[in-house]
């Protein structure tokens, strides 16, 4: 990077090659469209590395940077960085359905150590199977409506049980699953402790 001169503005960076596009909604107006792109991350002369983004249709386009020792830090530093300014403009934006928000998780600080890594984990995990057991139970309402409609309707009970019986058997499969799970389901076992 060349210095400038004393006085002169400095450049402001360029998207560059880009690596990833998603293209945002927003609820309540359904031609809006806000394209979220970034860039290949790429060495910087003063932060190690650099990955730009930009994000359109949400005020002032310009390309912002997440920097990072490192290539991998800086895109996570740019995907937190994309987070925060789509949440900053307090607008309701969305990726593909309006109750999933814009799809950009909120990432858990590693500079606190590994053991509030951890704590953060095992608190998503819980949060995750609570969750999971709330559709569960959702669903199966929905087979018991189903059920009593049919039976409303005078339909042979054999044939609503073939009706709902594979619906059923899905949620009792899933909730099996799910008790089995055990703390720490969702860290990987590092390569070296594998059997």
């Amino acid at each position: 990077m060349k210095a400038t001169r004393r006085g002169a503005k400095a450049r402001s960076p360029s998207l560059g090659r880009v690596i990833a596009r998603r293209i945002l909604g927003e609820q309540g107006f359904p031609k809006r469209k806000i394209v979220v792109s970034i860039g290949l991350p790429r060495p910087h002369p003063r932060h190690d590395w650099e990955c730009p983004f930009l994000l359109e249709g949400v005020g002032n386009s310009k390309v912002q940077c997440g920097y990072g020792v490192d290539a991998m830090q800086a895109l996570i530093i740019a995907l937190q960085g994309i987070r925060f300014t789509l949440k900053k403009t307090g607008r309701d934006l969305f990726w593909l359905d309006p109750k999933t928000g814009a799809g950009f998780p909120i990432l858990v600080h590693t500079s606190f150590g590994k053991e509030f890594e951890d704590r953060i984990g095992l608190a998503i995990e819980r949060e995750t199977v609570r969750r999971w057991r709330a559709i569960i139970e959702s669903r199966r309402e929905k087979i018991r409506a189903q059920e009593a409609k049919l039976r409303r309707q005078r339909v042979a009970p054999s044939k609503i049980a073939r009706s709902v019986a594979l619906g059923k058997q899905d949620l009792d499969e899933w909730e099996s699953w799910i008790g089995k799970l055990k703390p720490g389901w969702n860290r990987s076992t590092p390569t070296s402790e594998r059997g």
